[in-house]
């Protein structure tokens, strides 16, 4: 059976290639150590509203220079902007950020929605551009890029030290134009060169099948203000099939709203069961727990899938699953992080926008796995191809030649049925013979050479392969889980 699915209008959460991963939040403010909210603390002890009147005469100082002094005419607007922009920035965070009043607006409008782009999850760390996560069926998954990837050039521009929404503007366009990425992948000494072709990104936020054992599949993209009305339906949905037990799929998913994951775990624990922790910085902590529970006879054994892209608000799914109703966690070690971030859009006076990190998030045994990640109870790997690359498209493969694209190609002949005697990066004589099995299969020229019409229909093979759920093997092993949690579930 196919999956069930609904693509969401508006994606109030994290969207593809917009902004970094994060968990936020919607929220009235404790007060910390009686201190409301927006008062600084002073290394003397004392506390300050805003600035004081020295910092205040100090900027009206360097103001007043640069506009008198510097060679050019200065802009009074940029000017405030850079300097909010640096203050942000000095926190060292790479989930605060600042954007101009002219920002603000692009940047709220690429959370909503459809668009167009290569479909990746995108933050910046330290100047550079690091992928998150790709969307399901994007341009970016089929191209092979993979979580914390870092994007060093787009058609040959450097993205480096631009801010995200600049760099967003470079690799966003429209459908059908080619993002030629330069990419740097831990582990691997010489950068991936990858060809996109941009394409509408309209993604499916949550899905569900149920197997003819009565083993569900339901799958969470992210965490939009409509996920936890949608993940009801498809549940309801799943029962109405004869549901006995649950594989929640988290891979991938970025994260989102802290409400909507709070009310889909809610949908799964019993009643009163704790599901996440929040720590604001006096150390005082909140708990969310359950405040209404799966129905009587509806808990289902559960396994959750993650892996190096599941991040946020999806950590903290599986954490309160595996630590409130005993989950087990199948795939790779989660992303790892821990903090969540409100938007403020008019405390500032003006159409310009603030994001800041605003408390941790634990898991219910007061976990915090920041930078850490959560680790799963059966680690799986998946299969070397389902880590391959785009082949390129701008020269030809041929024998005798050698590299990392030589290597990647050995690695999707294997993973297509027509395997080398080698995957060291050297184009042999067998490898010859693997593509001309290959060509002759598919009806292509059998010249033994990778062209642009053989990498196109390698990729093809390859990624339907990828598709194939008999071939992965975190969703294969996930399934043997469920079978054994449902098998112990009814043996009397």
């Amino acid at each position: 059976m196919g999956f069930r699915g609904r693509t969401v209008a508006a994606l109030m959460a994290l969207t593809a290639v917009t902004a970094c991963v994060a968990t936020y939040a919607v929220l009235e403010f404790p007060r910390w150590n009686g201190i409301a909210t927006g008062t600084a603390v002073w290394g003397n002890g004392q506390t300050q509203e805003g600035l004081r009147q020295s910092e205040i005469d100090k900027l009206n100082k360097a103001v007043s220079l640069i506009e008198k002094r510097y060679l050019l005419p200065a802009d009074r607007n940029r000017l405030l902007d850079g300097a909010l922009q640096g203050m942000v920035e000095s926190l060292s965070d790479p989930y605060s950020i600042y954007k101009s009043a002219d920002e603000a607006d692009a940047y709220v409008d690429a959370l909503q929605g459809a668009f167009t782009g290569i479909g990746a999850e995108l933050r910046m760390e330290k100047g550079a551009v690091v992928v998150e996560a790709p969307i399901r069926g994007s341009p970016a998954e089929r191209a092979g890029l993979q979580s914390r990837d870092v994007l060093l050039s787009i058609n040959g521009e450097s993205l480096y030290g631009l801010s995200l929404s600049e760099a967003i503007a470079k690799i966003r366009g429209p459908k059908g134009t080619k993002a030629k990425l330069k990419v740097q992948r831990a582990g691997r000494a010489e950068p991936l060169d990858l060809e996109l072709v941009r394409d509408r990104i309209d993604p499916i936020a949550v899905g569900s099948e149920v197997g003819e054992d009565g083993i569900g599949h339901l799958f969470i993209n992210q965490f939009t203000s409509e996920t936890a009305s949608q993940v009801a339906e498809e549940l309801e949905a799943m029962k109405s099939q004869g549901l006995k037990a649950l594989v929640i799929d988290v891979r991938n998913n970025p994260g989102g709203y802290l409400q909507s994951v709070v009310e889909v775990a809610d949908q799964l624990l019993e009643k009163g069961k704790p599901i996440v922790q929040s720590e604001y910085r006096d150390g005082q902590r909140k708990v969310d727990v359950a405040e209404h529970g799966a129905k009587n006879g509806e808990r289902y054994p559960l396994v959750v899938l993650i892996n190096k892209g599941s991040a946020s608000a999806s950590e903290i799914l599986a954490g309160a699953l595996k630590q409130s109703a005993g989950a087990v966690l199948v795939g790779d070690t989660s992303y790892g992080k821990g903090t969540v971030q409100v938007h403020f859009n008019s405390e500032l006076g003006d159409d310009s926008l603030i994001k800041l990190t605003v408390y941790k998030w634990l898991l219910p045994d007061g976990t915090w796995i920041n930078e850490q990640g959560l680790k799963p109870d059966v680690p799986v790997a998946q299969p070397d191809y389902f880590l391959a690359w785009r082949l390129p498209r701008d020269r030809v493969l041929k024998l005798d030649s050698t590299g990392g694209d030589i290597g990647n190609l050995q690695t999707i002949l294997s993973g297509v049925g027509y395997p080398t005697d080698r995957t060291d990066g050297y184009y042999s004589e067998k490898t010859k013979q693997a593509v001309e099995r290959f060509q002759a299969d598919e009806s292509l020229p059998k010249t033994g050479e990778v062209d642009s019409a053989t990498a196109q229909r390698l990729e093809e093979k390859l990624y339907s392969i990828i598709q194939d759920k008999t071939n992965d093997a975190q969703w294969q092993t996930a399934l043997a889980e469920a079978r054994k949690l449902l098998e112990s579930s009814e043996s009397p």
